[in-house]
């Protein structure tokens, strides 16, 4: 992961990207907590005042507790890595809406160098949320679109029906 400000991340995904429809209702919020032995922290997203997306550090330890409890005497189960593990039980928190901040950073890693027809068939749902507000996807794309939301996670499709209600579709 790359560096980066939070300050202009945030206005880019605010001002510069977010759609016209959803400018000043959705909000991307990031913190460490300085004062806290390992400076944790959270990153969390709100639309219209409210918290809908919460991705606080201790997730990688809930993920880490979980891969722990699937290994068979202290190992990962057959053919699998370490990694591996970590990376599927991860995929499966995610699908839940379980999420850590490093995921959005991962995501916004992605989404920035991509195209916006690649990051809408992105396998991250993080940067699928990232591209269905992004004010790129005009109203066809979002008409084709609205089939493929029941293949979504439940907290995605949140994200997706809040950008068609936004644009009246």
């Amino acid at each position: 992961m790359r560096e980066r400000q939070w300050s202009k991340t945030r206005k880019r995904l605010e001002q510069d990207l977010l759609c016209e429809a959803l400018r000043g209702r959705v909000r991307y919020f990031a913190t460490r907590y300085r004062g806290a032995h390992d400076q944790t922290g959270r990153v969390c997203i709100v639309v219209d005042g409210k918290e809908i997306l919460n991705m606080p550090y201790e997730t990688e330890f809930k993920i880490w507790l979980e891969a722990d409890n699937r290994k068979v005497d202290g190992r990962p189960p057959a053919g699998m890595s370490l990694q591996d593990l970590d990376n599927e039980v991860a995929a499966e928190f995610m699908q839940n809406g379980v999420l850590g901040p490093w995921q959005l950073h991962d995501a916004l890693d992605e989404f920035f160098v991509s195209g916006i027809e690649e990051s809408l068939q992105s396998l991250n749902p993080l940067v699928r949320m990232l591209a269905i507000l992004d004010r790129r996807v005009g109203k066809r794309t979002l008409v084709k679109l609205k089939s493929t939301i029941e293949k979504q996670p439940a907290w995605l499709q949140y994200f997706y029906q809040l950008r068609f209600e936004s644009e009246g579709l």
